[in-house]
């Protein structure tokens, strides 16, 4: 006799999302139930007060939801036992505040960050934040901070003077340079510049020069590599080629379900980013 299986849940998902982005989230969240085993909640927001909850599989969703409902809904639907992580695709910030009241973990994914990184301050007061485009960076960083595993960097960490970023994201590439001014010894005194570029990819290149020393950082042509070159006045160039991993929304939600702990580095590199234009 063939058995039914069961499908151990971790974590509740409250994914407020827009119209436009709604159809990306769905399929977002299929492979999320599949791979990280979570409890879906799908809400989009407008004008009414008791929208007729309906089921897509294993979602539950809830279309056209007045925002001040917000935390009713998510709180009649999620199981208080599972940790519940928030995913706000909303165009507007009606109701993301007491949603952060709610879930353990709020991840911002929006077009435009500059209103919701301001209440990051406010809403990592009451819960975790991070964002998509932080964890889209998560290779960068990686990348990024293993240049200091050299002794020669490390111990021209502070010499550095010039940081240039090339991006087809400019937010991106500001949260980037925040992090970066944030964590490098006299981070704040680099002279940062940001160059837009039309391309598929949020970030294209980076360079922090300094004391006849040069990190770079760039994707290489085909978009799916990443190039790191390290060039010192007293050596020839050190160069590697490493790939850029799964950049899709429900491989980067599956590596912030997994995080649980506050990230004091994101809350820095948004205050940072701050002052970077």
């Amino acid at each position: 006799m063939k058995t039914a299986s069961l499908r151990a849940e971790s974590s509740t998902l409250v994914a407020v999302a827009s119209e436009s982005t709604l159809a990306d989230v769905h399929a977002a969240v299929e492979t999320l139930v599949r791979t990280s085993g979570v409890r879906p909640i799908v809400v989009t927001l407008g004008a009414n007060p008791e929208p007729v909850l309906t089921r897509r599989d294993r979602t539950a969703v809830l279309e056209g939801l007045v925002p001040r409902y917000l935390n009713n809904a998510v709180a009649s639907l999620r199981l208080s036992s599972l940790q519940a992580v928030g995913w706000w695709r909303a165009p507007s910030i009606e109701g993301l505040a007491e949603l952060g009241e709610l879930v353990d973990r709020l991840v911002l994914d929006v077009e435009d960050p500059q209103t919701v990184w301001a209440m990051v301050p406010q809403l990592s007061a009451r819960t975790a934040v991070s964002d998509l485009r932080w964890t889209r960076l998560t290779r960068w960083r990686d990348l990024f901070a293993q240049f200091f595993d050299m002794p020669e960097v490390r111990d021209r960490a502070g010499a550095f003077s010039r940081l240039a970023i090339t991006a087809g994201d400019r937010a991106s590439a500001r949260l980037f340079a925040g992090w970066i001014v944030s964590r490098l010894p006299g981070g704040g005194r680099l002279d940062v510049s940001i160059a837009p570029e039309d391309g598929p990819v949020p970030i294209r290149s980076l360079q922090l020069t300094g004391e006849g020393m040069t990190l770079s950082l760039r994707v290489l042509p085909s978009d799916v590599c990443i190039e790191t070159v390290v060039t010192m006045a007293e050596a020839a160039p050190a160069a590697r080629v490493v790939a850029m991993g799964d950049s899709g929304l429900a491989a980067l939600m599956g590596q912030e379900l997994r995080v649980r702990s506050r990230d004091k580095a994101f809350e820095d590199a948004i205050a940072a980013a701050g002052g970077i234009q």
